[in-house]
């Protein structure tokens, strides 16, 4: 399959220019009988590379406004990897794993996951995997085979790599020297993310999907409320999404999906995110003041991306333009987190006044109203707003419930009106 880098209609964020022009003179160079190419891309590949923490390496990204990021974290490529993907997977009992690896990128994630099923394989039932690896740019697979990582599995997926640039004529000679066993199972696809998802069967079930775009803000089209309903219908009921974000439209959006959702191992501050048809999967909730911030803000707000076929800046700013309709209408401001402090005291006397100035922008009179009360209520072990509702055990549920109580607080105070 062809990837999409360099369309007029989509430019995903890739490795920065100079990273893409390295690649594009090595396979060049290649194709015209040049065995050396190889080894001078990756010594001048040395000048690019950033190291981590866990002295693994990453590079930077480049999208169309030339703003960057790195494609990992600086806490440890490896350690991302191994602590919010690999880490959370429940392998016990099976005998097959199958995983789809969106955004594979170096390919680290896939790496992990494998050294893990290599290291229970004869231990356990476990005797057969399957990764599918999603990755929109050639040129990202063929960095991989420049960069070293300290994993053993990832001379596996380098030979996948390989294989795949030489079929689709990127690459000529066969360096990659390690076989890929017979009981691990390594597929390429080289595409926009959205589009291959389109073409996998409902029954074509996986056992977790890595979701590790770039951030929501810059890969819009990879976190859309439309592009989570699509893979949550290729997981089977135990599977489980994987992300490293933590971003509330994000954690809507899957919700809104029919997932359950939880927070993920924290690597630094934040933990990422775990969602799953199966509440056994769940292990840790959404802290109350992430459920408020999603149901009652605007912060919670989706990405739309209805035909899965829309630009990024076009998803951006239609969510930009709804969160701007929403404050004050049906959605608290986010602002200055006003759900969170909802049946709660402020000692600050200016961030009190403001706060309350969102609050009576929905008709709510203050902090201790009956609104108010009512609002979070499902969050409290015990009823406090008189309601008497038995009590909502996840929080996918809570955050439903606080939505559509918010609906009615709205649609009262019009009817009043």
């Amino acid at each position: 399959m062809k990837n999409s880098v360099g369309s007029p209609l989509y430019n995903p964020l890739t490795p920065e220019k100079r990273v893409i022009s390295l690649v594009r003179e090595w396979s060049d160079s290649e194709k015209m009988g040049d065995f050396n190419a190889r080894q001078y891309a990756a010594n001048e590949m040395k000048k690019y590379m950033v190291k981590t923490e866990d002295g693994s390496f990453t590079i930077r990204s480049e999208g169309p406004d030339q703003d960057s990021e790195t494609m990992h974290t600086s806490h440890g490529a490896v350690a991302e990897a191994q602590i919010k993907y690999v880490n959370p997977l429940r392998i016990d009992g099976k005998k097959d794993l199958k995983i789809l690896d969106i955004c594979t990128g170096l390919g680290i994630n896939a790496a992990a996951a494998l050294e893990k099923f290599i290291d229970y394989q004869g231990k356990f039932q476990l005797k057969h995997i399957k990764i599918d690896l999603v990755e929109v740019s050639w040129e990202t697979l063929a960095t991989a085979l420049l960069i070293p990582i300290p994993l053993k599995s990832h001379d596996y997926i380098k030979k996948a790599f390989e294989d795949y640039l030489i079929q689709e004529n990127h690459l000529t000679f066969r360096n990659e020297e390690k076989n890929i066993p017979s009981h691990v199972d390594l597929h390429v696809h080289c595409q926009d993310a959205r589009k291959i998802t389109m073409g996998i069967s409902p029954s074509n079930e996986y056992d977790a999907i890595f979701l590790d775009p770039f951030s929501p803000a810059k890969s819009p089209e990879l976190y859309s409320q439309e592009f989570f309903q699509k893979i949550g219908a290729l997981l089977k009921e135990d599977g489980m999404i994987l992300t490293y974000t933590s971003s509330a439209p994000v954690r809507h959006a899957l919700i809104n999906a029919g997932l359950e959702v939880g927070e993920g191992p924290a690597m630094g501050r934040r933990g990422g995110t775990i969602a799953s048809p199966s509440i056994e999967n769940i292990s840790k909730p959404l802290s109350y003041d992430d459920e408020r911030m999603i149901a009652l803000s605007d912060a919670g707000i989706p990405f739309r991306d209805p035909g899965l076929n829309n630009l990024p800046e076009k998803i951006r700013t239609k969510r930009q333009t709804e969160r701007s309709q929403a404050r004050g209408n049906y959605k608290l401001a986010s602002t200055v987190k006003t759900p969170v402090y909802l049946f709660k005291e402020v000692d600050d006397e200016g961030l009190q006044k403001r706060v309350l100035k969102h609050l009576r922008n929905l008709g709510i009179k203050n902090l201790n109203s009956d609104e108010s009360r009512y609002l979070v209520c499902p969050q409290f072990k015990e009823c406090i707003c008189h309601c008497k509702q038995k009590r909502l055990p996840t929080s996918s549920a809570r955050i439903k419930e606080m939505e559509n109580r918010l609906k009615r607080i709205i649609t009262n105070k019009k009817t009043v009106k």
